[in-house]
């Protein structure tokens, strides 16, 4: 198996700078990075169970924060759990990451992982088998024979007892220890990268908000262009009529004189109003009688 350990010291703490990208508060800031560099500094000792439970809420609440996805992936890695750090490792490289050196570490990292799994596992080792208590009996002792086979079982099951009994690990009294301070909380050992929100989501998700900003800009250009003109076009027909209808009176006013009923007769004869215009020709005929008299 591979050094992943090594990989691990490649990787260097974070800061408060690095997550300008993300949208947190300042107090999210600092505890996020907080988190990490622990994490980190677990994951560089022995301590990879550790930085497992403190990763998993950042993976959650910070999907696109790729950094925390390659830090799970190489304590993955160097528990033997290769399938699951190839998927955290592919996770971090498809999201952001801290800078080109944790981008290279997170590529080797899959390179590594992803020979480490077409390897077969070693064969266990297979434990000499003890010589028989009862033979070693009846050998080293010149008592009766009876006497021996009485003894053997007594001493078989006494041996079979010391072997059987094992000290906890180091790594197994921390896990107690973080399950029982958790305070009762059953927590899940493994955590799909997959349920965290893909790049294929993300992008997803831009399409939408990008259509959706067109639809507005469209409406916006829409009631510019076409209502703000045909309401204004409107409202300038409307008082090219009203002044019409004002000259209109006007003339109407002076039919008697012969220049301004010829001016409405032309009008008549031009727009069609034949009404006005037989009006017009009377009023023009009682006018040149009335001047004849």
């Amino acid at each position: 198996m591979h050094d992943y350990r090594q990989l691990a010291l490649m990787l260097r703490p974070m800061e408060e700078k690095d997550m300008i990208l993300y949208d947190m508060s300042t107090e999210d800031k600092a505890y996020a990075v907080k988190q990490f560099n622990r994490a980190l500094l677990n994951s560089q000792r022995d301590g990879t169970d550790v930085a497992q439970i403190i990763l998993k809420p950042l993976i959650t609440k910070y999907p696109t924060w790729g950094d925390t996805a390659l830090v799970y992936g190489l304590c993955l890695a160097r528990e033997g759990s290769f399938r699951r750090a190839v998927d955290a490792l592919e996770y971090a490289v498809n999201n952001s990451l801290a800078s080109e050196q944790h981008l290279t570490v997170a590529q080797e990292a899959i390179k590594m992982a992803r020979a480490d799994e077409q390897e077969p596992a070693p064969a266990p080792e297979v434990r000499k088998r003890k010589k028989d208590i009862s033979s070693m009996v009846g050998e080293g002792s010149s008592k009766p024979a009876a006497r021996t086979a009485m003894q053997a079982p007594i001493l078989m099951r006494a041996s079979s007892g010391r072997n059987d009994f094992k000290m906890a690990s180091e790594k197994e009294k921390r896990d107690i220890m973080m399950r029982s301070s958790s305070g009762g909380d059953e927590m899940n050992d493994d955590i799909n990268v997959e349920s965290v929100r893909t790049p294929a989501d993300n992008l997803r998700l831009t399409v939408k908000i990008v259509s959706a900003t067109l639809a507005v800009a469209l409406v916006a250009l829409l009631v510019i262009f076409v209502i703000i003109p045909t309401v204004a076009t409107v409202r300038n027909s409307k008082d090219t009529s009203d002044r019409l209808d004002f000259l209109i009176d006007q003339l109407d006013q002076h039919k008697a004189d012969p220049e301004v009923a010829s001016i409405i007769e032309a009008y008549a004869n031009n727009y069609g109003a034949g009404n006005a215009s037989q009006e017009t020709s009377t009023d023009q005929t009682t006018a040149e009688s009335e001047v004849a008299q």
